[in-house]
């Protein structure tokens, strides 16, 4: 029997929301816990996968829906899963972006269904409230395939703002707030 693989993805609704500075938080909380945590990059970036193999102390390998073929890209994942604690996979863009508006092809979203790994949503909360619950009940419902497990919030001014959120999406959300 396979061994089960322990990951998530860590994807945004665009760039610039914190994905990778909340990415590296993560690599670095569990590595400080002891765990042997594999890292990996959606799309054909170096940078971000050069941080994460520095953070993890395993080579962040690279994730590519649309230059990689479904078995190529499971391959490279569960090659690199071995030995690992937890697979972490930091997303490109947004998550439903890829190479084209019409479809899923070479998005974080495309990637998350092929490897089984839920979703966890980056979300900048610096000019929202309530609002909050719109979108990520719009992620979540927009490709009911992809298992949007739970939200951080970036550039939050605070508790009580952090507060709001949590609420918005508790009341109306399947996901689970994470922290700020």
């Amino acid at each position: 029997m396979a061994e089960m693989i322990k990951g998530f993805v860590i994807a945004g609704p665009a760039s610039g929301v914190g994905k990778t500075t909340v990415t590296l938080a993560l690599m670095a909380a569990f590595r400080r816990r002891g765990l042997q945590v594999q890292p990996f990059k959606c799309g054909p970036d170096f940078i971000d996968a050069g941080h994460h193999t520095r953070v993890c102390g395993r080579t962040s390998r690279n994730l590519d829906g649309w230059m990689l073929s479904a078995d190529r890209n499971r391959d490279i994942f569960c090659r690199s899963a071995a030995g690992a604690d937890v697979c972490i996979v930091e997303g490109v863009m947004g998550l439903f972006d890829g190479v084209s508006g019409k479809s899923e092809a070479g998005s974080t979203a495309e990637m998350a269904k092929r490897l089984g790994l839920p979703v966890v949503l980056v979300v900048d909360a610096s000019s929202v409230a309530r609002s909050v619950a719109a979108l990520v009940h719009g992620f979540e419902t927009f490709d009911p395939k992809v298992r949007i497990l739970g939200v951080i919030f970036s550039k939050v001014a605070g508790y009580t703002h952090y507060d709001m959120l949590r609420d918005a999406v508790e009341s109306t959300c399947g996901a689970a707030p994470l922290g700020y």
